[in-house]
């Protein structure tokens, strides 16, 4: 029997040529259409990897299969396509991509009607939708093929809009793209704001360091920044809803810094106040959300974890620090790394540098690990961890220990990697440090035990 690919509320991933396959990328199409119904009109594009566009082609086909009429839009972001879905008022759509997965990896992200991501329960009818009717059925649907119209994206002038012309004027902005597809559109968008504008890896499909901004060390964007005595740097991966920040010093920050620098611009503005993060996001964003008087809500791990929240207490605005991932409901129902760096220059042209933005911020500290272990394990080595602390734990997502030193430590399982993760966050490095060497250590001790 062949391994299966990792499937989550985060969409389904895989290695292409083992877990994905153009046969299983059809058959998701015809899930999916199925789903939605008959006469469902379906959004798709794709992100840079090799394997990209023909997988693509693959869940066109599924689609059109089940009756779909699909709207391709080639090579763009995942943003983009939850935002033509929204303004073009479509019953759902489709990203092929691995978003910060390694390059031989691919997969399929599915949005909804509205324009937002799919839900646990939702994610589950459509991973195991029977499309099997009575054969009169079958015959009937056969005779009703759908059709494909290729077009492209609205959110590209939206968002042009949106961030206004010459708004970022002066303002020197390094970009590493990561060969993904914000290397088509990203460096111009920026200059239209007025920014000057430096890249490297933009050629797409060559992905030259790892796509997850928020693992990579960013070496070569922090040397262009301080080279080109640049105002910031922006890291992306490859399908751009991913946004890591190195400063003026060629310091790389954390993606909370992301999430908290374009939340303080959301709560200056808002009269809703309420924000909804996933259960891995700094202390400081709770701290800043409540310097506002605003209310603060968590979610499991995973933006579509974070959208439900959203939507479900009218929140404002959301975000996951872990991933860089900054949502504002108002503009797109997902994380938005092209959109948050819009909004970032715009903060910096009016306060004049991002260490003014910055040092209006606390600052804590973060590590993390991952350990490589059995999927059919975890729930028993976090229950086991949970009954052995004696403070506060929270068991939102996988078990997260909140100690009365202002940290915590969380321990879950990866929604899109075969591991256990394993976050910790204190006043100090070194301390964070030490809770994750601490934690690691325990689980493996418990791993063991369980293995006896």
């Amino acid at each position: 029997m062949s391994p299966s690919p990792i499937a989550s509320v985060s969409g389904i991933r895989g290695i292409v040529g083992q877990t994905i396959s153009s046969d299983f990328a059809a058959r998701m199409g015809i899930k999916f259409g199925s789903y939605l119904g008959e006469g469902a009109k379906v959004a798709i594009a794709c992100d840079t990897r090799t394997t990209s566009p023909s997988l693509k082609d693959s869940v066109i086909s599924g689609l059109i299969a089940s009756g779909s009429t699909v709207y391709d839009l080639g090579m763009s972001s995942t943003p983009s396509v939850f935002k033509e879905v929204q303004v073009r008022k479509y019953s759902g759509g489709i990203v092929v991509t691995a978003s910060h997965n390694p390059p031989e990896w691919n997969g399929l992200k599915f949005v909804l009607a509205g324009g937002r991501g799919v839900f646990e329960d939702e994610f589950d009818q459509i991973v195991n939708f029977d499309g099997h009717g009575a054969k009169e059925e079958q015959e009937k649907k056969k005779k009703k093929n759908g059709r494909l119209i290729r077009r492209n994206a609205v959110y590209i002038e939206i968002l042009k809009n949106k961030a206004g012309t010459k708004t970022a004027s002066g303002v020197s902005v390094a970009l590493d793209l990561a060969g993904g597809v914000g290397s088509l559109f990203i460096p111009s968008l920026l200059c239209n704001q007025g920014c000057s504008v430096h890249t490297i890896h933009d050629t797409p499909g060559i992905f030259p360091r790892i796509i997850d901004p928020t693992v990579d060390t960013l070496k070569p964007l922090r040397d262009l920044v301080i080279s080109n005595k640049c105002n910031i740097g922006f890291a992306f991966d490859c399908d751009a809803d991913r946004l890591v920040i190195v400063d003026q010093d060629g310091r790389k920050l954390s993606g909370d810094a992301t999430l908290m620098i374009c939340l303080e611009h959301f709560l200056e503005n808002a009269r809703n106040r309420t924000v909804a993060v996933s259960v891995d996001t700094s202390l400081a964003v709770e701290e800043l959300v409540r310097e506002y008087n605003g209310r603060i809500v968590y979610s499991k791990v995973g933006e579509a974890n974070v959208a439900r929240k959203i939507i479900e207490n009218n929140c404002g605005a959301g975000g996951e620090g872990s991933s860089g991932g900054y949502i504002e409901p108002a503009f797109v129902m997902c994380r938005d790394g092209v959109y948050a760096s819009t909004l970032i220059v715009k903060m910096i042209k009016s306060e004049g540098s991002l260490d003014t933005l910055l040092t209006r911020l606390n600052q804590y500290h973060q590590d993390r690990a991952k350990l490589e272990i059995d999927r059919t394990r975890v729930r028993s080595i976090l229950d086991a961890l949970a009954g052995s602390e004696g403070g506060e734990v929270d068991r939102t997502d996988g078990v997260k220990i909140r100690l009365a030193e202002k940290a915590w430590v969380l321990l879950r399982a990866s929604n899109t990697e075969n591991v256990m993760r394993i976050s910790a966050e204190a006043r100090s490095a070194q301390r964070a440090m030490e809770l994750v060497d601490e934690y690691s250590r325990r689980t493996r001790e418990i791993e063991n035990h369980l293995s006896k």
